[in-house]
């Protein structure tokens, strides 16, 4: 994938990583950068609005129209800056995920101390619950704003596999159920 250079940049590189996005052009407008990515048949659009300290509404409706235009039915909006409250608000309504500046720009999953996360799928999922006896909500919860769930995409309702190495267990398999 090379190396990014903008932190914009490195945050869409950590989410295309981690949610097996595969990357089908790329394009340079000046203050934005278009990744038109797919995942199967799924087709996503990653805006990246670079040096902007506040991102408003007409953003997000502009990334709304090329979502249209291109038939993509979801976006994923990337800045250092910060969302106007109408572009919160909206986002949700319109498609649009909307990544927090917050977010790191390095790879957390490369740290000694953060074990491997994963998404289960519907059927290990299932498999999970049965084995466990469980409903989803009796799992240790995690927030769907936390910095692991954004990167891997995770919605509330989904349950997330950890998967760590611990010295006394060998390996150690935990679930979490995200929230909002």
């Amino acid at each position: 994938m090379g190396e990014a250079g903008t932190v914009e940049e490195k945050r869409a590189k950590l989410i295309i990583k981690y949610r097996n996005l595969d990357v089908e052009k790329v394009e340079r407008e000046a203050d934005k950068i278009f990744y038109h990515m797919s995942r199967g048949d799924e087709k996503y659009l990653l805006m990246c609005i670079i040096d902007q300290k506040t991102v408003g509404i007409g953003y997000v409706r502009e990334l709304r129209k090329i979502l249209d235009a291109e038939e993509v039915p979801k976006g994923i909006m990337v800045t250092s800056g910060k969302y106007t409250y109408s572009a919160l608000r909206s986002s949700g309504e319109m498609g649009i995920e909307l990544i927090p500046s917050t977010l790191p720009i390095f790879d957390l999953f490369k740290h000694k101390l953060v074990p491997r996360h994963e998404i289960l799928n519907e059927e290990e999922r299932r498999e999970v619950l049965k084995r466990f006896h469980a409903k989803p909500y009796q799992f240790p919860w995690i927030k769907a704003s936390d910095p692991v769930s954004i990167i891997l995409g995770a919605e509330p309702g989904d349950i997330v596999r950890v998967t760590g190495e611990s010295e006394t267990a060998g390996r150690a398999e935990s679930f979490r159920y995200v929230v909002k």
